[in-house]
């Protein structure tokens, strides 16, 4: 064997080698799945004082067999700063409830089949700001059991009504823009933008997270890509994360279902796409955040800046010991063609 086909053999082995030992479980998250499906989700209604306002609500049974549902009505609020909905029920003082019917209120769900029921909310004319609804479907021969953001059985579209008032404040500040590490070995990277409304009126903050590596930008990233409201004197928490790497974390999956651990949360595996390879990551990076939210006026931006490193220091090492291994080859290889020639010269004069 040549001494670059040796080269070349060793490389391979330290390569596979710490492909072996890099970690393959680390970061989680919940799925969730239910038998009725809903669209869309949330809607944003917008209305004057003394005006009805409606709003198309599509609803799938996706079992193999018809179903009644019927449709009720629940309010909500912020369940925790991720931004998932507390249901409640109504309340005394809640005559805002009043002010909604469905048509129809209850029906038979074909299979697989989409069901639109027209929501109408007349809004009286002293009402103003938000008012937050949560649509329920549930089959008519059981109740939704649970509490909070939980409910077994049902599913639930969630309307935010903004009625227009002179009074109205929409305002917003950033508490904090993070990276949820200060150095990364591979992709995604994730970042948290906490929010708080400090106003009377619910807002929909929109934009882009921009990656730069020194003075060129490497990605664009949507931010609240998912539409998601911050209700009024609250906090929120939005994430977005940064993927487009080599190797990437990803779900495992098996059969075609995502792998849990035990505490029923998902599984993460290093995936390697080889058609990606120039997207390696490495280096210090930068996150800046772009967006904004609408006053009534016009659109107030909100910018912060995070920075971050991404070093896949195992790949690094690997790449290390093989260049070590290949100079340590060279050399010995230079050495010992000295010595030949040594050898040979020392032959010749003693001839």
């Amino acid at each position: 064997m040549t001494l670059f086909k040796k080269l070349i053999v060793w490389s391979l082995v330290f390569l596979l080698v710490a492909v072996a030992l890099l970690p393959v479980n680390v970061f989680a998250a919940t799925p969730s799945g239910i038998n009725l499906t809903t669209s869309p989700l949330p809607i944003n209604l917008s209305a004057n004082p003394g005006n009805t306002v409606t709003a198309d609500l599509r609803i799938q049974n996706s079992s193999n067999q018809a179903k009644k549902i019927k449709v009720s009505l629940m309010k909500f609020s912020a369940y925790g700063e991720s931004g998932k909905p507390a249901l409640q029920d109504r309340a005394p003082g809640d005559d805002y409830f009043d002010w909604v019917s469905f048509s129809p209120s209850s029906f038979i769900a074909p299979p697989n089949q989409w069901v639109t029921v027209k929501m109408s909310i007349a809004v009286p004319k002293t009402a103003a700001f938000g008012y937050y609804y949560a649509v329920v479907f549930n089959p008519d021969d059981q109740n939704p059991t649970g509490k909070g953001n939980k409910f077994i059985g049902s599913t639930a579209i969630l309307v935010l009504l903004d009625v227009k008032s002179p009074n109205a404040k929409r305002s917003a500040k950033i508490v904090n823009f993070t990276a949820e590490r200060k150095i990364y070995e591979f992709l995604p990277a994730t970042f948290s933008l906490r929010l708080h409304n400090d106003g009377n009126v619910h807002l929909l903050p929109a934009g882009t997270i921009y990656i730069k590596r020194g003075s060129k930008q490497v990605a664009a990233i949507p931010f609240n890509s998912q539409h998601g409201n911050i209700l009024p004197n609250s906090y929120r928490v939005y994430t977005a994360s940064w993927n487009d790497g080599f190797p990437v974390y990803v779900d495992k999956q098996q059969d075609g279902k995502i792998v849990l651990d035990k505490a029923g949360q998902s599984v993460k595996q290093l995936k390697w796409d080889f058609s990606k390879l120039p997207h390696l990551k490495f280096g210090h990076y930068t996150a800046n955040l772009l967006a904004a939210y609408d006053n009534g006026q016009r659109d107030v931006p909100l910018e912060a800046s995070v920075s971050f490193w991404v070093i896949p220091w195992r790949i690094v090492a690997v790449m290390l010991i093989t260049l070590s291994a290949v100079a340590t080859l060279i050399v010995l290889y230079i050495r010992r063609g000295r010595r030949i020639k040594r050898l040979e010269q020392s032959l010749r004069e003693k001839k």
